[in-house]
């Protein structure tokens, strides 16, 4: 549970020791912290180098205050890796471009995984979403199940880490690739031909064909970043 701090900068150290405890499982999202007397008597710390610290966890998306209940672990805490990441991204130059290959090794990756290892009902679900899309009448609709449809290839694989890393690549891509162009890649002349790869995926799914899987995402992938990366031209 919480130690005691010694030197270093009061409020890092505070800082540090509650992301520890984040990492280690001892707080998990929603998990109250306790109150501030408490925990300036557990901390052996001062209430101004307390108040920093929680401070500082609440704008970096770790922790959310609410008024009169107290302070408790984010419940959208993933927010507090995704941005910084997004915001470095920004500063070191990067281009979309970057973004779409990370995309396609973590997909190809994911692919060959969720082939291995997908489910019945795993199988129903991928079926389920992509008829969602090619019933949606709007591009927004189709673009919003062409995303879930790829989450879940991600989610089948059963990687844990490989699914953080697809949800911050899908974060960098919302936020560095145009809303204008990610919906334009689902009109009418492009569209038929995103439904056949999904259901080529499908299929070797179904199959376990973990090769023909792979195959029929870098195809779909390379079709996709290469309108992705015309358009941004």
């Amino acid at each position: 549970m919480f130690q005691s701090v010694e030197n270093k900068k009061v409020s890092q150290v505070i800082i540090e020791q509650i992301q520890n405890m984040i990492m280690s499982g001892e707080l998990k999202i929603g998990d109250k912290l306790p109150p501030e007397r408490e925990l300036t008597e557990m901390l052996k710390v001062g209430r101004p180098a307390l108040r920093e610290a929680l401070k500082a966890l609440e704008v970096i998306g770790v922790i959310e205050r609410i008024h009169g209940q107290g302070n408790f672990i984010s419940s959208n805490i993933v927010d507090s890796f995704f941005k910084p990441l997004s915001l470095t991204f920004k500063l070191s130059n990067g281009r979309p471009e970057e973004i779409l290959q990370v995309r396609f090794l973590l997909e190809t990756f994911t692919v060959d995984q969720a082939a291995k290892n997908a489910t019945a009902e795993d199988i129903e679900k991928l079926e389920l979403i992509h008829k969602r899309m090619m019933m949606s009448e709007t591009l927004e609709d189709k673009a919003k199940y062409d995303k879930e449809f790829h989450f879940e290839l991600t989610r089948i694989s059963n990687n844990t880490l490989i699914l953080n890393l697809y949800q911050s690549v899908s974060y960098l891509i919302d936020s560095f690739i145009n809303e204008t162009v990610r919906i334009s890649l689902f009109e009418e002349k492009s569209i038929e031909k995103i439904y056949e790869e999904h259901e080529i995926i499908i299929q070797a799914i179904k199959d376990k064909d973990s090769t023909k899987a792979v195959e029929a995402v870098k195809r779909h992938l390379d079709n996709v970043n290469m309108a992705s990366i015309k358009k941004l031209k």
